[in-house]
């Protein structure tokens, strides 16, 4: 790799790619551990692994550069695999989620909705309940990054 694919002008890397590396420094190498093999060629190709790994973290940056943490996307994709599996079992509209009142303030939901992909509004059925809806555009933005990441991995 070379200094213009790591660098800006600065000399500094930058700090997304840096990031990704040591990430992947994390992920175990094939080889044995204490309590046997760690990883076998057959379970894991970790030149693909490593792949599917850079590109998620690409395209989510792309689909999502307003920086989510890793709560609040893995908080988003609890919203939509509730919405795909109601609309699986024969609904013709996603089953709404309901957060007990507490819990809608929780600093992944509140950080959601300040970035505007979700929005809470209060039950009308229960006071205690608040409703935590995607908006359409973090709907959009989910489907066409999951179709991506299908489509990426399905090829290798």
């Amino acid at each position: 790799m070379t200094s213009r694919d790591t660098h800006f002008g600065s000399g500094k890397p930058l700090p997304f790619l840096d990031s990704i590396r040591q990430q992947i420094a994390k992920i175990p190498h094939l080889g044995h551990t204490e309590e046997g093999a760690a990883f076998s060629r057959s379970d894991l190709d970790y030149f693909s692994a490593a792949r599917i790994y850079i590109t998620f973290k690409v395209k989510l940056a792309e689909h999502f550069p307003e920086s989510i943490p890793s709560e609040t996307f893995d908080f988003l994709v609890d919203l939509i695999v509730h919405e795909w599996l109601s609309r699986r079992v024969g609904s013709h509209r996603p089953a709404e989620l309901g957060v007990p009142r507490v819990a809608s303030r929780a600093p992944r939901i509140q950080h959601a909705v300040s970035l505007g992909l979700v929005t809470i509004e209060p039950d009308p059925d229960s006071d205690d309940i608040q409703i935590v809806t995607l908006t359409r555009s973090a709907r959009a933005r989910l489907n066409v990054f999951f179709d991506y990441m299908a489509s990426y991995i399905s090829v290798l």
